[in-house]
């Protein structure tokens, strides 16, 4: 997400506003920037502010039509619970947002940093210094977030003149991965050891590609036994219960269609989201 004209406007309108209230804009930027949320603590808050009004004078307004062209006691009751969720749920989905994308970024971070140490390694081998080591990984869009992380880098030590220890310490800072930060810490001590970086960077590469063959291995398990699950509740179970249900109804002699409805159009597409959630939300996941 990036800074647009309407952020940069809602930012203008609430600045004072934000300026009221002694709180700490640091670690909010942080957490923004783990995100890879371009905007400062202010706009982005501030846009959030904003569709949250938009939202309860929008479903206020469309609720009191809803009334006025249908007076009931329904609609008026819809006018209190449809403007009190919708903005309610703008703003959980939207102060919710930076700690989920930097959740998220971590653990595509974690996926390719195998393969993105193994890349640094392969380059340390040849003799490439590590600022061309991240600059080369920063044009490389196969890492992932790996790539956004190298970019930040490179973007410190290119156009901000910045040393490579200070650049790398301010990764450490902002990445939302435990593990990259964990590496690029290794390869600080290392360097200002004066240390070779080679081994490091061999015995990181063993490292990760074994835990990655053995979180593969677990997510092979745990997809396994999501694919018996479906199958056993959302399609073995119900065909047995339909022929069940319609042999115990020829034999006492009719049977109501209600519960089969119910089933159809309810239970069943309400299983087979929970398991699209369940893979969404990285569970089962091999790549």
């Amino acid at each position: 997400m990036k800074s647009t004209k309407y952020s940069r406007f809602c930012r203008r309108i609430f600045s004072k506003t934000f300026e009221r209230f002694d709180i700490s804009e640091t670690s909010k930027n942080r957490l923004l920037e783990k995100a890879d949320i371009s905007m400062v603590y202010k706009e982005y808050y501030s846009m959030v502010v904003m569709n949250i009004i938009i939202g309860f004078i929008s479903s206020f307004i469309s609720t009191l039509i809803l009334y006025l062209l249908i007076p009931t006691n329904i609609t008026s009751l819809l006018i209190l619970i449809v403007s009190s969720i919708v903005p309610m749920g703008i703003g959980l989905f939207y102060l919710g947002m930076p700690t989920s994308k930097a959740k998220s970024r971590g653990k595509n971070i974690d996926r390719y940093l195998p393969y993105a140490t193994n890349f640094i390694n392969t380059m340390s081998v040849a003799g490439i210094s590590p600022a061309e080591i991240f600059e080369a990984l920063s044009t490389i869009k196969l890492y992932g977030e790996v790539q956004k992380e190298a970019k930040k880098i490179t973007t410190e030590l290119n156009m901000m003149g910045i040393d490579t220890i200070t650049a790398l310490k301010n990764a450490i800072v902002i990445s939302p991965s435990t593990k990259f930060k964990e590496f690029i810490q290794g390869m600080l001590g290392v360097i200002q050891s004066g240390s070779e970086l080679g081994p490091y960077f061999d015995r990181c590469v063993e490292k990760y590609m074994s835990d990655d063959l053995i979180e593969r291995k677990r997510n092979l398990e745990a997809l396994a036994i999501m694919a018996e699950s479906f199958v056993v509740t959302v399609i073995a179970f119900p065909l047995f219960l339909v022929i069940i249900i319609s042999i115990m109804g020829m034999t006492s002699g009719g049977i109501s269609f209600d519960f089969l409805f119910i089933l159809a159009f309810l239970i069943l597409p309400m299983s087979y989201g929970g398991f699209y959630v369940m893979m969404k939300s990285g569970m089962g996941e091999t790549v």
